[in-house]
């Protein structure tokens, strides 16, 4: 299990590229994300003019729908190079 964590702003894809760059996280991580944030990211690229690949890659750390309910709204659940399951 991975160290969840509030970013300290509104979850967008902005905000979790710049929280991956301050905090230097390192490729093979990965960030689960709340249902629901997920979704208002994915409309975001849709809304996008910027090409962004899915699944959704930020400097080389996954960023990934929770599907085992546990991380709450607003906030992420930093894994570290751990596989998921």
């Amino acid at each position: 299990m991975g160290q969840q964590v509030f970013i300290g702003s509104e979850i967008s894809f902005k905000s979790l590229r710049d929280y991956v760059f301050v905090h230097k996280l390192e490729k093979g991580d990965t960030i689960a994300i709340h249902p629901q944030n997920y979704e208002g990211i994915l409309e975001e690229i849709k809304n996008s003019e910027e090409p962004i690949d899915i699944p959704i890659n930020v400097f080389g750390i996954l960023l990934v729908k929770d599907t085992t309910d546990t991380v709450e709204f607003g906030k992420i659940e930093i894994i570290k190079n751990e596989p998921l399951q």
